[in-house]
């Protein structure tokens, strides 16, 4: 994950794992049904509860935040869920079934807002004071994104959901001018899985968020445009 608030990693080397966890994630499947969509004020509570599953406490985005940032930008915090559908049942000559769609389960989220600064500070995973507090929490005007948590549920790692939920994240970004650049915050021993997706390391950070050390690490947007019909 990012670091920030959180940071957990999809691949094996962002977690130490017992022999029997490494034998059963290699039978694993991806589930069914799987949806990548940005987060809403009404997924607050499944994003508190993943983000419960998914840290220690002390690394964990609060309540507050988490509603904070699904409020102020909520088109900057990406969701990977399952789907389950119920499909309606056919009447004689009436046209084929269709499904609806009767429950989301959130199994991986992004959260992240736009930051002042350059990198991942502990102002810009703050909440603003108040209105004259411009250089705390979400920056509109700034050309940087800052991601707090990158999460997958325990339940589901190992099967590389992490790097798809970034990956998505990262294509959908490059096709926007929402921002320049992404940063994030990464303990050592995540930082090659953030470097396979594209992210620079730039070495340890002056942040000590929840007391530990973590790697400042960034990736640069290239908004590339799509290919023009020729």
């Amino acid at each position: 994950m990012s670091s920030i608030e959180s940071t957990t990693e999809s691949s094996s080397s962002a977690s130490s794992r017992d022999s029997k966890q490494k034998l059963d994630s290699g039978s694993k499947q991806k589930p069914e049904h799987l949806c990548i969509r940005p987060l809403t004020i009404y997924d607050w509570q499944q994003v508190m509860e993943l983000e419960a599953r998914g840290f220690p406490e002390h690394e964990r985005c609060s309540e507050e935040k988490i509603k904070y940032r699904l409020t102020v930008c909520p088109e900057l915090c990406s969701g990977l869920f399952v789907r389950e559908f119920e499909e309606n049942a056919a009447q004689n000559d009436s046209p084929p079934p269709r499904s609806t769609i009767v429950n989301e389960k959130l199994i991986g989220h992004i959260l992240a807002t736009k930051t002042y600064d350059s990198t991942i500070t502990e102002r810009s995973m703050a909440i603003p004071k108040d209105e004259n507090d411009s250089q705390s929490g979400h920056v509109e005007t700034s050309r940087t994104i800052g991601i707090h948590a990158v999460v997958i549920d325990s339940q589901y790692r190992g099967l590389k959901l992490g790097s798809l939920l970034i990956k998505d994240y990262l294509q959908k970004l490059n096709q926007q001018y929402v921002a320049d650049k992404v940063v994030l915050l990464a303990k050592a021993q995540v930082t090659p899985f953030y470097r396979g997706l594209g992210f620079v390391d730039d070495g340890v950070s002056s942040c000590r968020f929840a007391g530990e050390e973590w790697h400042d690490m960034h990736c640069d947007l290239t908004h590339e445009d799509e290919d023009e019909d020729m």
